[in-house]
């Protein structure tokens, strides 16, 4: 299986860095800022999303201004890990609307959750029911998010690719 990693040039960065900043930009615009047809570029987001690079689209939401959610990061700690436990909380939290983010960490804890919920006292119940319905015991310490300061989608995807001139041998 090759890296479509490789395959990788400066006008695909361009493309991605815009589609990262800006998802609902029409591919004459993208053609114009990249130097493009917009079929061309039509073509290269295809070959982009195949190569799984390209996962989605997606409006970043204010959970707070919509709907006064507040968000807890919560770090896990299974009790006695085993990787059959693993799978059996990790298909657990896939279908609990309020866990709205999982990674699975190394070090001190086994995951980083994100739960929104509203209030505190909600926020307990939620993982009152996770403790009683996944079938996994573990352990867990509460971080309230108290302000969102830079978010996955708020990043310079140029920039951060060209760090990696500073590590390639």
């Amino acid at each position: 299986m090759t890296d479509p990693r490789k395959d990788l040039d400066r006008i695909d960065i361009k493309i991605l860095a815009l589609l990262h900043v800006q998802g609902r930009v029409t591919k004459a615009a993208m053609g114009d800022q990249v130097g493009l047809s917009a079929s061309r570029c039509w073509e290269r987001m295809k070959r982009l999303e195949k190569a799984k690079i390209i996962r989605g689209y997606h409006a970043e939401i204010d959970l707070g201004r919509l709907a006064k959610l507040s968000t807890f990061v919560v770090q896990i700690k299974l009790t006695d890990y085993s990787y059959a436990k693993a799978k059996v909380f990790e298909s657990g939290i896939a279908g609990l609307p309020n866990v709205i983010g999982c990674q699975a960490v190394l070090g001190g804890v086994d995951y980083l959750l994100t739960v929104a919920a509203f209030g505190i006292e909600h926020y307990q119940a939620i993982m009152e029911q996770m403790l009683d319905t996944l079938n996994v015991s573990f352990d867990y310490v509460t971080l309230p998010v108290t302000k969102k300061l830079k978010s996955e989608a708020n990043f310079d995807l140029a920039a951060l690719l060209a760090t990696a001139g500073d590590f390639e041998t």
